[in-house]
């Protein structure tokens, strides 16, 4: 097999996205025949070297690739494993014994819909904002905003540290006593976009669900659980632009 980058190998043995897999390698997590690389461009052999990823050796996946929706619960860690020892989504998927990583980061107090793979150029796909797969949110707001401040959610809206919101739909889908149920979609994350935006209209988020992701629903999917994607689902995955 003709060398490849460290960050795509690791990848590619489904431990973790390309984005994560160069954090980790950053970190001095990883070696190549017993000596640390902190460069992700450094490339090698993953049939002939030692690569060792926090001192375990990495192995090839058969080739089988996977595609699951999971329903992460609040209060779960985003991640397959957390250094803080904070309960975490790999904490949740031991049953499944494969080697798999999210696609779709949520805050710790979010939940909903993310997709698991091995597929490192699918999860590219799915989270570059170059694509533009958009995500659809159900958000509960403490209060009852009028349209006059909701009609600054829009494209521009500034977050702050230079920062602005991207492409963004929204609308309102219930207001209570004393809070209100709107829908938000995004095309492109920020770190805590979502809460940032109401925030910033006066209106902090109590509540965040994930309900769809690109051609993916959530419907009635157990929190905590998962499912392999129906063949119906595998087509719309297939048919994402390149």
């Amino acid at each position: 097999m003709a060398d490849e980058r460290i960050q795509l190998i690791i990848r590619d043995a489904g431990l973790a996205s390309r984005r994560k897999a160069e954090e980790m390698i950053r970190d001095g997590r990883v070696t190549v025949n017993g000596l640390v690389v902190e460069d992700p461009a450094v490339t090698a052999d993953p049939e002939r070297d030692h690569i060792k990823v926090d001192g375990k050796l990495l192995r090839l996946e058969d080739g089988s690739k996977y595609y699951y929706l999971f329903n992460k619960p609040r209060h779960v860690v985003s991640t397959m494993s957390d250094p803080e020892g904070r309960p975490c989504i790999g904490d949740l998927l031991k049953l499944l014994k494969k080697n798999l990583f999210t696609v779709g980061r949520l805050d710790f107090d979010a939940e909903g819909l993310m997709i698991l793979t091995n597929d490192g150029a699918t999860a590219q796909k799915l989270s570059h904002p170059s694509f533009r797969i958009p995500r659809t949110y159900t958000v509960k707001v403490r209060g009852i905003p009028d349209e006059r401040r909701l009609s600054a959610i829009k494209k521009g809206m500034d977050l702050g540290d230079g920062e602005h919101v991207g492409e963004i739909k929204w609308t309102v889908t219930a207001r209570q006593k004393s809070t209100t149920w709107i829908n938000v979609t995004l095309f492109e994350g920020k770190k805590h976009e979502i809460k940032r935006i109401f925030y910033k209209i006066g209106y902090p988020v109590r509540k965040i669900r994930r309900i769809a992701y690109g051609p993916f629903v959530l419907g009635a999917l157990t929190v905590g659980t998962w499912r392999p994607l129906t063949e119906s689902e595998m087509t719309k995955l297939r048919s994402l632009p390149e």
